[in-house]
């Protein structure tokens, strides 16, 4: 994530990187339920920042965190099966 794209919707934009890092706390304890909760939690946090986010800067920084939700999101599919 890069710094300085949280100003234009703080709240969720820490929000969503708070549960992101929960999620991947919880892969680590191989809760995975709780993982994929988290992870679903962030990206509508992600979303709701990118939404209310309208510079360009801050819009690449919540792509970035979706890509990380998406990509962690694939990791606990794959490891919980």
């Amino acid at each position: 994530m890069s710094a300085g794209g949280n100003q234009y919707a703080p709240v969720q934009f820490r929000s969503a990187s708070e549960k992101l890092e929960a999620a991947e706390r919880a892969m680590s304890a191989k809760d995975y339920e709780l993982a994929l909760r988290l992870a679903e939690q962030a990206e509508v946090d992600a979303k709701l920042s990118a939404e209310m986010a309208r510079s360009a800067k801050a819009q690449k920084a919540a792509d970035a965190l979706q890509e990380d939700i998406r990509v962690l999101r694939q990791e606990i599919e794959r490891l919980s099966k």
